[in-house]
């Protein structure tokens, strides 16, 4: 639970004792395993509303892995693990058509929450709305995150020559010698757009863009007539007060870029394709994943504010001891 200000800090977060509600027909009680760290959920933070109606409370809610305790429904039995949007809380009680079980062949479980869940899906139908072609080149900001990395790992797949952003020389060598990617830019630098002017070869066809104004500006002097810029997140943004501007904005008219937003609820139609992309390309090692854990409920606030800042590598999770 937090209480309202303008940015997150970690004096904003506070950890309460919660009462649970009768377990009725129809509902599970669950142990909360692994929480998402999600950048999408510092604006619900904010303005006390989110993907559920529990928000109003001031309690956070987000992708949760937790495993079922005691069970109202046939549905689902006593050990059995779900995932689904729920509150940030150790043991909860869940509406049985609210959650999903986990397949049994997905190892580790906790790729629901990364790789083979929405971030995944995510970069699958990203690129998908891309008419992506084979010889394009994509450039792909925090290339290292559990949507970047799967999206660059994907475009590769397609035949795509790919470009990454990340911060720092670790990320930078882990996009390119084991991700794939052709090339890694550093965001940390100083000329990041001559930083990707130097790697563009003829041109960015795709952006997949999860960051917001820093990259796409730096990108879009590099970018061909008619680019298109697939935007799915704003991790910039989303805990400052300060407008997002483009000092490159004209470049968008002049060359005739196309600024493509998308959420995986939009497009609901894809994802069972989307599944069994990556569910594929993981059991093959086609894909790699990456996951970043946290010990300790106590900890979830620092580690979501580091998360913002673009620590660790792919998929961030606290995991909950019981």
């Amino acid at each position: 639970m937090r209480r309202r200000t303008e940015l997150l800090t970690v004096d904003d977060f506070e950890l309460v004792d919660a009462e649970l509600p009768q377990l009725t027909d129809g509902y599970v009680l669950a142990r909360t395993s692994k929480l998402s760290l999600d950048p999408y959920l510092t604006q619900s933070m904010k303005t006390w509303l989110g993907e559920t109606p529990g928000w109003v409370d001031g309690t956070i809610h987000g992708r949760v892995l937790a495993q079922v305790v005691d069970s109202r429904t046939d549905a689902l039995k006593a050990g059995d693990l779900i995932t689904g949007l729920g509150r940030w809380q150790e043991c909860q009680v869940f509406n049985a058509e609210s959650v999903r079980p986990v397949p049994t062949d997905i190892t580790p479980p906790s790729l629901v929450l990364g790789a083979l869940g929405a971030s995944g899906w995510t970069a699958w139908i990203g690129l998908h709305l891309a008419d992506l072609q084979p010889g394009h080149t994509v450039f792909v900001s925090a290339a290292t995150g559990t949507v970047g990395s799967i999206a660059g790992q994907l475009a590769i797949h397609r035949g795509c020559r790919v470009i990454g952003m990340a911060g720092g020389a670790q990320k930078r060598t882990h996009a390119v010698d084991v991700l794939g990617f052709d090339a890694c830019v550093d965001h940390r630098e100083t000329d990041l757009a001559g930083q990707i002017a130097d790697v563009a070869g003829d041109g960015i066809d795709v952006v997949f863009e999860n960051v917001g104004a820093p990259s796409i500006d730096a990108a879009l002097p590099s970018m061909v007539q008619h680019g298109r810029i697939m935007m799915c997140g704003l991790a910039a943004h989303y805990n400052t007060s300060l407008p997002a501007t483009l000092h490159n904005f004209l470049t968008l008219l002049y060359k005739q870029i196309s600024i493509i937003p998308f959420t995986v609820s939009e497009h609901r139609r894809l994802l069972p394709e989307a599944r069994r992309a990556i569910h594929e390309g993981i059991a093959t090692e086609s894909i790699r994943f990456d996951e970043a854990i946290i010990d300790g409920f106590e900890n979830a606030p620092r580690a979501f504010l580091d998360m913002l800042a673009g620590a660790g590598l792919g998929k961030r999770l606290i995991r909950i001891d019981h």
